[in-house]
């Protein structure tokens, strides 16, 4: 049985997918572009997104061009969009975000097929409208990406890997960059992560990954790494001096194109839930997740090599940036649970 066996479009059109506007929802939706490659494998395929997703797919095979979107606000990357689609004239299109915005767009450039979520009012801009069931509102985010192929394929044919493709040019920039920055290229790098995206409540107290960072340090001679954007340097400043030991600092240093490559030098990547998690998982690199205020069963690292650390509470993750209760749920995350969940894996 082929997995191609339900696919009605022609193979040899040309088709494009609108990436999700975040970095961890990007590489969830890697097993999409994959099973996508693999339905249609003489089409060629476009990726459009904003840049800091579509330079981290920079590599990712089975694509055939990769166009990133200009202009700061909504509005002006919304009418490149559609430039950009008159000039391409794709035969069919995959929305993976699910904003009226990019529907429109895509009815507006002409995209014969357009196949997406039947949400925020879109279903009239949609040939191929995909329901969006409590069920599938309710899956884990790489199957919600999957399910847009199920009108042309059937889904358990594919495999549900995250997988990101660092080349060898990338891998001796970041060794180099490590080097550069205190790394003697032969003790173990455990990558540590206390940041998070405009979510304060995805954060686990500073003070304790200062503990973590310090004992890993001391006890297993690990070299602890923190990657994060320039503007996170003044966080990142104050944890590093409750660290009371040297750390590598590659904050405001890496690209996301080199990204993949610096996750691939780690032994283990202690975080909180945010994209970084999710590029760690793509390199197979063992992970352990804090997760708090965001639901773990949508979101959670796909990855065999991960252990969640989580304190259930009598409500639901409440999924807001701002705590409005007592922040128990990262308060009751203690420093020896997230060792004890680290030293498995070194």
């Amino acid at each position: 049985m082929s997995g191609r066996k339900k696919a009605m479009m022609n193979d040899r059109q040309s088709i494009i997918v609108h990436l999700p506007n975040w970095l961890g929802d990007t590489v969830l939706a890697t097993p999409f572009l994959h099973a996508l490659h693999d339905v249609f494998p003489s089409a060629h395929i476009t990726l459009v997104g904003r840049p800091w997703v579509t330079d981290i797919l920079s590599h990712f095979p089975g694509m055939d061009e990769i166009l990133t979107l200009e202009g700061r606000g909504k509005y002006s990357s919304t009418l490149h969009l559609v430039r950009l689609l008159h000039e391409r004239r794709p035969d069919s299109g995959f929305l993976l975000t699910n904003s009226f915005r990019t529907a429109l767009a895509f009815y507006a450039g002409n995209v014969r097929e357009r196949i997406g979520y039947a949400t925020n009012f879109r279903r009239l801009l949609l040939t191929r409208p995909i329901a969006q069931t409590s069920n599938i509102i309710q899956s884990p985010m790489v199957e919600y990406y999957l399910n847009l192929l199920s009108p042309f394929t059937d889904l358990s044919l594919h495999r549900r890997v995250l997988k990101l493709y660092p080349d060898e040019s990338e891998r001796g920039e970041v060794r180099r960059l490590l080097l550069e920055n205190g790394w003697d290229g032969e003790r173990r790098l455990v990558g540590v992560n206390p940041f998070a995206f405009q979510w304060e409540t995805k954060r686990w107290l500073t003070e304790r990954f200062a503990d973590v960072t310090r004992i890993l340090t001391e006890k297993h001679g690990v070299r602890c790494v923190f990657v994060s954007v320039a503007r996170d340097r003044p966080f990142f400043e104050r944890i590093k001096q409750m660290c009371r030991c040297d750390v590598i600092d590659l904050v405001g240093k890496v690209s996301l194109k080199i990204l993949p490559a610096v996750m691939g030098h780690y032994s283990l990547f202690v975080t909180n839930d945010s994209g970084l998690m999710h590029v760690a998982a793509a390199m197979n690199v063992p992970i352990v997740a804090i997760f708090g205020s965001t639901d773990w069963r949508r979101t959670a690292p796909c990855s065999d090599r991960v252990t969640l650390i989580r304190k259930p509470q009598d409500h639901p993750p409440c999924m807001s940036p701002r705590c409005r209760r007592s922040f128990q749920c990262m308060e009751e995350v203690t420093v020896d649970d997230v060792l004890t969940a680290a030293e498995k894996y070194l």
